[in-house]
Parts: C-alpha cells; structure tokens; sequence
C-alpha cells in the first residue's frame, strides 16, 4: 500500500539469502540512496550485508551494490560499485551528484578493528572514501580524498545528503565526540580535500545520529539540520530507551548554522518532526518545500521485558511544509506487506529521495531488508481539508467522504417515530455501517446498549489517505453507565480512530472524558468535567507524533496527551457499550467529520 500521491513502486533489487525456515539469513539493512539525472536515468546504491563469521549478532557491513535505470524505473541494470574485500566492507554508500558527475561516498571499514568494545561487530569505525563515475553509474574509478576528522569510536559516518552552499560542498556526517555522538558536516571546496565545521550541541539527554541538512526555507545563507534522536534520560542502555519510548512521543533534533556549517546553534528537539528507533530524511526542493519522510512506531511493545515494539519499522510516512507555512499533517508513504515472520518483517524503512522536476521526487527506500524500492512522489498539492470520513444525521441522511465520488452509503432514513433501523446497506469500505440497534431520530443518531454488547456506527477509512488527523463531533451523554478501565464495559460517548498506525480511543462520559495513552490498554481519565455529558462539540487533533490536543465547543480544554500505537484496521467508529449488569449507556451523535490535522494557525 502507498499513500494517494505516490506511485505503485519498481522492485529494484530483492535477492536475498534465506535459511531453511525461509527467514533472512541475515540481518543487515540495506540503507539505499538515490539520484535521478533526470525524470529516467536514474542510479541507486545500496549495502549488500554480510553475517560476520566472527559474531552471531547482525552486521550493517558488506559491498556496496549499484543499479541504474534508462527508463525511469521500469528497469535496471545491476553491479558491485564497491565490493567487500577480506580486509575491507563497507557501511553506508550516498551519492553526490556534480553536474552530472557521480561521486559515491563510502564508508569504508577495516575488518580487523571492527570491534568498537559494545559487544561485537557492528560495522565502525568507518572512513571515508570516494568512487567516481562520469557515465551515469556504469563504472567507477577510485577517486582519491582527505577527510580530516579525530579518530573516534564511529569515524566518519554520512548517512544524508550532500548540499551545495556558499561556494561549498558540505556533507552532514556524525561521529563520536566525548561520551556521546554528535554531528555536523563535512566542507570542501574542491571534493577532494573535506574539513570538519563544527558540531552542534546536543539536547540534554539526547545522543544524535544520521544528520541531514537543507538550505533554509526563509534564509538562503541559513543551514538547517535534522538528526535522529536516541533518547538517554533513564540511561544509555537499550533497555532504558525503550522505555521512554513505550510511553512517550520522540522527536528529531534540529539546528542551524549561518556560517556553512563552521558553528550551529544549540540543538532542540522538533516538535513537527517525530523520530523513532531510525533516521528521519529531510531535505528541500526548488521551489523551497521540505520534505520530511520519516516511519511511525506503528505497534505497541509486546511485553514488559520487549527490547523492540512488534511492527515499528513498518509504516513510513511524509510530511511537507511549504514557504511562510506551518508543517502540513503528516500522510501515509508506503506500508508493505510481511515478507518474513521474524526479522525486519515487514519494514518500510530508510527512505532517501531525489527531486527529478519541481516538487516531484524519486524516492528509494528498503522493504523487509529484502526489497530495494523505488516509487515517485508529488508533494506540488497541498493536502488540502477535504474530509476524510463525515456523517450528519440531523438532517435526514448521512454524508461520508466517499458519497462524491458516487459509492453507496448507508441508509440512514430518518424517522421522527423512532422506529427506524439504520444501517441496511453499505459496507465498511464505502459508507457507514450501524450495528447493535443503532437507530436514527429527529435529533439524531441514538447509540443505545442495556448490556455488554455494543452499539456502534462504523466508517471504513481509505488506507491510501491515511494521515495525522482531526475528529471533530457532537452530540451527548443521555444515560451514563459505569466504565470499567481494564474491560471498556460501560463506555457512555465512545469514539475510535485507526488511521493504520495509531490509534485514539475516546469515551465522554457524564464525569469527563477518558481515553488510552500509548503504551497502556486501560481507560484513563484525561479531562475532569461534571458537565461533560451535556450536549456540546469535541475535538481531538492528533499530531505527526501521536500526541492528541482536546477542544470543547471550539476551546482549548489544555489537555494533552499521547495516543496508541496500533495497526488495527483503518476506521472511524462511534460506539456505547453497557454493563454485564445491566447498566445501560446511551449517547446521540448529531455528527461527526474526520479530516487532516491542518494546523489552525494557516
């Protein structure tokens, strides 16, 4: 699956070894990059990993695989553009295209000091070093480089692309500097001789990796960098990472620099752009948009004791802000299927892109560190406000987002006697489906449950126009069961939305509103209200890292909070569930409208 704006992507390379079972015989990611010469010649590369003999634990280390396209991906011609030698492999592989001139940087490591005192091989140190090709990618040359940067426990690390600024080129790279990493860039003025700048200061209890960089949107002798994150506050192991991230939304870090990269301002983390567990690529185009594309955790951790959450690098998602804009909402890149039940299963990751026309771009990326993918983006539209689910049943008839363009929709008949049974018609994939004797009144739709079953009106959500979203409702409480927190029995006013990677659970009950935070299964208050189940308009705005935003009648409540993490089916659906016991819940939804969480300041 990929989102509304993205082409069905080429398979550019997907040979990998398996063991019996069928699953990868190695775990190393293939990290690709891109450059389009034009919108048909293109050249991508990519890590072709290795199971070190002398470490059971996954590699990122191998050759260093080519392949070019003559017809704007319909086809491609393979090769080594660097190849693992029995001294030498290689770490990452990113492309600099000079005028037409390709120059591969390469991470280059020597096999005997692979061993960087964390426990095993693991790729670092690395340095850089330089191939040449003046044919669009068909051959190679050594093309011989300084790089003077202090011996470190990482080396040289590039894993963004290089920009052309102020006469220079500079190359966003990150290192070891004390107890932590940090980056900055490389700068040169001739590609042969590259100098260090500076390394920007990192966020307290943050380290930092894979740093990219952009010209500024509003400065054009301003740099901007954007780096992954790898939060440190509980500790520096694994173990205390995760678990900040079970329960918190992570960010990027960014900076700036005025000077070509020769000084940065303090790093801070960036709100609008989410980081987790890997790099976030960014980068500009010439009519001065960003372009973030960036993966969602996509699923919960699965037990107290899980290193990793199940499912968090499958999802990737892409955002743009254009010039004297707010960020748009972040919109669904690319979701694929399993190609393996244990390692990388599923993984939609490590994005990189090349603008081949104004607002249009090749991107590349790894699927189930299987699959090289490539696939064609336009961000030249704007998202837009265009509903992505809606019903109104106070005028006699629902409306859903897909009624324009002519599929069925559910029959809602109202009826002022009550009698009316909705829900007749219809399908989950085409309009709104009413189960549980929802029924249709004057005022609008009754949810009505005197048990533990529940009633419900559901909209099927298309996954192609999956983004960060605003649900936006009304209506009211008329009889008020008792929630239990673990069960979700007596849920008044509730409310879910799956958008394919996360997931916000609402329920307004006559005391206040409770919803689930992420890295929880059970109901929690997050607004206090003894008149929360009078008639009145809610809305939540979810953001590009889950975090939700509560409104009442167009005010801001100040509440806040983190939603789930989940790959539960794409939907929009309002429900009431009473008790075993027979305490009855009973809600009226006037109407409801989910649409992309454009920022209200526009």
């Amino acid at each position: 699956m990929v989102g509304s704006d993205v082409s069905l992507p080429f398979t550019v390379y997907g040979k990998v070894d398996t063991g019996p079972d069928g699953e990868l015989a190695h775990e190393g990611n293939r990290v690709p990059d891109i450059v389009a010469l034009d919108d048909r010649r293109l050249v991508v590369g990519w890590r072709a990993g290795v199971r070190d003999e002398r470490d059971s634990a996954p590699t990122d280390q191998g050759a260093i695989m080519c392949a070019r396209s003559g017809d704007g991906g319909e086809s491609w011609t393979v090769s080594t553009l660097a190849a693992a030698t029995a001294t030498h492999r290689y770490h990452y592989v990113i492309f600099l295209n000079d005028a037409g001139t390709l120059y591969a940087l390469l991470g280059r490591i020597v096999i005997d000091r692979d061993r960087d005192g964390e426990g095993g091989v693991d790729g670092f140190p690395t340095s850089m070093v330089v191939r040449r090709s003046t044919d669009d990618g068909r051959t190679w040359t050594d093309f011989p480089v300084t790089v003077d940067v202090p011996d470190n426990g990482r080396g040289v690390v590039v894993a963004g692309k290089p920009v052309r600024s102020g006469g220079l080129w500079l190359v966003p790279y990150w290192r070891h500097s004390g107890a932590t990493t940090r980056a900055g860039v490389l700068r040169s003025a001739d590609l042969r001789t590259w100098t260090s700048g500076g390394l920007a200061e990192n966020p307290p209890g943050v380290a930092i990796e894979e740093p990219q960089i952009a010209v500024s949107q509003d400065d054009p002798g301003t740099l901007v960098m954007v780096t992954r994150t790898l939060n440190l506050t509980g500790g520096t192991s694994a173990a205390a990472r995760d678990a900040y991230y079970r329960a918190n939304a992570a960010h990027c870090a960014t900076a700036t620099s005025t000077d070509a990269g020769l000084t940065w301002s303090p790093m801070t983390l960036d709100e609008n752009l989410p980081n987790y567990y890997v790099k976030t690529f960014f980068t500009r185009d010439t009519a001065g948009r960003y372009l973030a594309i960036f993966n969602t955790l996509a699923g919960p951790f699965t037990g107290a004791s899980a290193s990793k959450p199940d499912q968090y690098r499958e999802v990737l998602y892409y955002k743009v802000r254009r010039p004297g804009e707010p960020w748009e909402p972040g919109r669904l890149f690319a979701d694929g299927a399993r190609l393996t039940s244990g390692a990388a299963r599923g993984w939609d990751v490590y994005a990189s892109a090349d603008e081949y026309e104004p607002g249009r771009f090749f991107v590349v990326w790894e699927h189930n560190q299987t699959n090289i993918k490539v696939a064609r983006l336009d961000i030249s539209r704007p998202i837009g406000d265009a509903p992505l689910a809606e019903g109104d049943w106070t005028t006699g008839g629902a409306t859903t987002a897909g009624a324009a363009a002519g599929v069925e929709t559910v029959s809602d008949r109202a009826d002022d006697d009550d009698t009316a049974a909705a829900g007749t018609t219809g399908s989950a994939s085409a309009g709104w489906v009413l189960s549980g004797g929802a029924r249709v009144t004057g005022g609008g739709l009754r949810l009505r449950s005197a048990g533990a079953g529940s009633c419900s009106a559901s909209f099927g959500l298309d996954v192609s126009r999956g983004c960060d979203f605003t649900l936006e409702f009304r209506g009211r409480v008329n009889d008020d069961s008792a929630l239990d927190p673990r069960t979700g029995s007596g849920v008044c006013f509730g409310v879910k939305v799956s958008n394919g990677a996360r997931r916000l659970m609402l329920t307004v009950q006559k005391s206040g509103v409770w919803s689930m935070r992420k890295g929880s299964a059970l109901w929690e208050k997050v607004y206090s209200s003894s008149t929360a189940g009078r008639p009145a308009t809610w809305k939540v705005r979810v953001d590009s890292s889950g975090t939700a935003r509560l409104f009442r009648d167009d005010a801001d409540t100040g509440t806040t909070w983190v939603i789930q993490d989940s790959r539960e089916r794409p939907q929009l659906t309002h429900w009431v569930t009473g008790t075993p016991g027979g305490n009855a819940a009973e809600a009226v939804l006037e109407w409801t409208r989910l649409t992309p969480a454009l920022d209200e300041t526009r």
